[in-house]
């Protein structure tokens, strides 16, 4: 009788704790990221390693989490999907709050605000989304500014041309040649930006709208949200992101 009590009681302990709300965290995360490169938060450097903000924080959530990660690019028109379909278990790379239907994607805490800005070459004098109308605007594809500029675009700024590649490096040349007037962008890849091109002075507009990184989970999945969020916590409370915005943002990449 002793030993069939034993037995119950573990048995509940086991799935009390390990099956909870009906999910348990899984120990392979597979990380869904935007196939394009977005620096400073997921880009491949000189070698073809895959670095950024975001990369580095995942990996120490993963630690914090004991569970191993798999990062994945996708297509990010596709992420809620993909999502949705298991092909990844986390969104995570620029991801911005509530940009999503929450009926499907749980966002966490915001990790990181990076404001969208105008960057312009210094002889330009542009501050806000209506001083753009009728010029040539750039915009990275797949970003937050980029959501932002389709919307502002339709309805403000109506300009004459716009260029949106998927890719950063095309962006280097256009601000400098005159080709556009101006690019939108956030505060952490204008920093970056900056960086690629330091000949040049570069100017910064102050926030033109805000915008917060999250990372989106299946609503569902219950505790690998809440180990997720228990870890940004953590890390947020011991000073780890405040030095990896100091490396990745603040002062460019170390490299």
């Amino acid at each position: 009788m002793i030993v069939v009590l034993i037995i119950a009681l573990l048995l509940f302990l086991y799935f009390t704790l390990s099956n909870n709300d009906g999910t348990e965290t899984p120990q392979l995360i597979k990380i869904g990221y935007g196939s394009y490169p977005y620096p400073p938060l997921h880009y491949y450097d000189s070698s073809g390693e895959l670095v950024g903000f975001d990369i580095d924080l995942a990996r120490e959530v993963a630690l914090l989490m004991e569970t191993e990660i798999e990062f994945i690019p996708i297509n990010w028109s596709e992420n809620k999907d993909l999502l949705a379909t298991g092909e990844v278990d986390v969104l995570w790379g620029g991801l911005e709050r509530a940009s999503l239907d929450e009926k499907v994607v749980k966002f966490t805490r915001s990790y990181l605000r990076s404001n969208i800005v105008l960057l312009t070459t210094e002889d330009k004098e542009y501050s806000k989304f209506e001083d753009l109308q009728g010029l040539n605007v750039c915009v990275l594809n797949f970003t937050p500014a980029f959501n932002y500029f389709q919307v502002y675009n339709r309805d403000v700024i109506k300009s004459r041309r716009s260029y949106s590649p998927p890719e950063y490096r095309s962006l280097i040349s256009t601000l400098t040649s005159g080709e556009y007037d101006c690019m939108i962008t956030d505060t952490s890849f204008a920093s970056f930006f900056r960086k690629l091109d330091p000949d040049v002075t570069y100017k910064m507009s102050d926030s033109v709208i805000g915008s917060n990184y999250a990372v989106g989970v299946r609503t569902e999945d219950t505790k690998l949200f809440e180990s997720l969020q228990n870890a940004l916590d953590e890390l947020e409370a011991n000073g780890f992101i405040s030095r990896l915005v100091e490396k990745w943002i603040a002062y460019g990449p170390q490299t």
